[in-house]
């Protein structure tokens, strides 16, 4: 009996864990697995699935892929009848009933997914009835029979899921630990509160064989990294002494966060990245979702971990019972005022088998009827409002987390009440000129929020300077925007300096040795009427050196 497992990713570097898992779980039996993504063909996809003459075929399911995979199903079951379809992931293990009914997949495995799906194949294999396999869902005439999953498996037990891979260029995910502590009404992790662990030794041994392997990053999808510091802390002791320059990015709740905490990262700032999910600052709204209402000790840690040097990204989420858009507006300064890496502002998601699903009436909460599931209005916020805000969303992820216009963005908040309202005009700015809906390269970017300043009263003069710095640091590119080309060639005595081993060594040790190919090809000089770097004086050119690691920079004062 050849059983093919099938997942479809978001992207091709995505790597599905749950797969390889049961694969390794189910040893020896005589599983395959096939990846490709929501990007590919149908007709491809299908092709690839058949064309491996599968007797039974396991899709992993989530918002992302289930409509695809509804399809393939029922295209699989008009060309072969007899292949056994067996669905499972977060996507199904809620809505059983449902999907059974339609016939396009014989039984639904129920939460998690290794130990299950290994007594199911044993049972099918040898032809024994099904009755009595706890964590599963079929049909049995017109009834659906589901009996939930009692059955837990050992962290332990499960192999090593990457052998024998190419990861170079992957995203890699690796799970600690399962089952999340808290009770937040909006996710599917809540409803999973027995957490269990790997050993430490496990842990220490696959950490360790990821970053032989040139894991660039490995995504631990831990619930939440830091619910037990203690634990926390040693994993962060492990990859303080791995070799390589694998990244790890964990998530973490903020409100725990302690200075012990803080401590452990020194010398693993590069090594590590987290993502926080405060979600709102709004204390009425976190009792409502169930989630604990320190806000004051969630703002404290983000500060901490920022502080400490470390990558931080912010998750926000609109659409929350009890938030309006005055209180979201107060949630993104608060979250913006202390300057992490990213911040994501995101919209509520309805997922099946969630507590906010299930009291979707109390708050009013209007959503797709679609995956992802994502709000429409409730009876705090408008549907106006929220489209509004994700306009606020687009327009922070292509210029504050790009990290593109650093010192500009800075810059412009002076000239604002808030960062929200820097956000909401250049919003206005944004749909009034109709660059909403169109495709817009960096150069854009720059020459937009250009206008934009200029549009606003804002001293361009000033304000080109600080463009020029951001263009120059964070991008080799000599085809400057609109806004940044002038007539101002750069002096002969100012690039002899570059070749001057002696100013070198006192200003750019760094291009000490490289060649004059080297130096043209990933060296960039501005010339800035205002010295932006000190704020005394100008009429200075800045060098900028552009090297793999970091951008490197040296003044000459005219």
């Amino acid at each position: 009996m050849k059983t093919l497992l099938v997942a479809l990713n978001a992207k091709y570097y995505h790597t599905n864990l749950a797969i390889r898992n049961i694969r390794l779980y189910c040893k020896p039996m005589n599983i395959e697995l096939l990846e490709m993504t929501i990007n590919d063909d149908l007709d491809l996809i299908l092709h690839n699935i058949l064309n491996k003459k599968p007797d039974v075929i396991g899709f992993s399911c989530y918002i992302w892929n289930i409509d695809k995979v509804l399809k393939l199903c029922e295209y699989i079951k008009k060309v072969n009848k007899d292949i056994l379809i067996v669905l499972g992931g977060p996507e199904v293990s809620f809505d059983s009933d449902d999907l059974l009914k339609i016939g396009v997949a014989d039984f639904i495995v129920l939460g998690e997914g290794e130990a299950t799906f290994k007594n199911f194949l044993q049972k099918i294999h040898n032809a024994e009835n099904v009755d009595d396999l706890n964590g599963i869902s079929y049909m049995k005439g017109e009834k659906v029979i589901s009996r939930e999953n009692t059955n837990y498996v050992c962290l332990d037990d499960i192999p090593f899921p990457y052998d024998d891979e190419d990861i170079s260029n992957r995203l890699v995910y690796y799970e600690t630990s399962r089952g999340c502590p808290f009770r937040c009404s909006y996710c599917l992790s809540s409803l999973d509160n027995k957490l269990r662990y790997a050993s430490i030794e496990k842990v220490r041994d696959d950490l360790e064989k990821l970053t032989s392997m040139g894991a660039k990053i490995v995504k631990l999808i831990d619930r939440s990294f830091d619910s037990n510091i203690k634990r926390a802390i040693e994993i962060l002791n492990i990859i303080k002494g791995l070799k390589g320059d694998t990244v790890f990015h964990c998530e973490v709740n903020p409100e725990l966060v302690n200075e012990e905490f803080i401590y452990s990262l020194k010398g693993i700032e590069d090594k590590v990245q987290f993502e926080v999910g405060i979600q709102t600052t709004n204390k009425d709204t976190l009792k409502n979702v169930s989630r604990n209402p320190d806000v004051s000790g969630a703002l404290n840690g983000i500060k901490l971990i920022v502080d400490a040097g470390v990558k931080v990204h912010v998750d926000l989420i609109a659409g929350l019972p009890g938030d309006d858009f005055n209180s979201i507006v107060k949630s993104f300064n608060d979250v913006y005022k202390l300057n992490p890496d990213e911040i994501q502002l995101g919209f509520l998601k309805l997922l099946k088998g969630t507590g906010i699903r299930k009291n979707k009436n109390i708050y009013g909460i209007q959503y797709r009827s679609d995956p992802p599931y994502e709000v429409l209005m409730t009876n705090t916020i408008s549907y106006m409002e929220l489209y509004e805000l994700k306009n606020i969303a687009f327009l922070v992820d292509k210029y504050y987390n790009s990290g593109k216009f650093e010192m500009s963005l800075k810059f412009l908040l002076d000239f604002f009440k808030d960062p929200f309202e820097l956000y909401s005009r250049l919003n206005y700015f944004w749909e009034r000129n109709g660059f909403y809906g169109k495709k817009h390269s960096l150069n854009d970017l720059f020459d937009i929020i250009y206008g934009f300043a200029f549009s606003e009263g804002v001293d361009t003069e000033y304000f080109k300077d600080y463009l020029r710095f951001d263009y120059l640091y964070f991008t080799n590119n000599k085809a400057y925007p609109d806004c940044l080309k002038d007539d101002k060639k750069i002096p002969d005595e100012v690039k002899l300096l570059l070749r001057d081993d002696e100013w070198l060594k006192r200003n750019l040790p760094v291009a000490i040795g490289m060649s004059n190919a080297e130096k043209n090809k990933n060296i960039l000089i501005g010339f800035f009427k205002h010295d932006v770097l000190s704020m005394d004086g100008g009429n200075v050119y800045i060098v900028f050196l552009h090297c793999d690691d970091r951008t490197y920079c040296a003044k000459i004062n005219v």
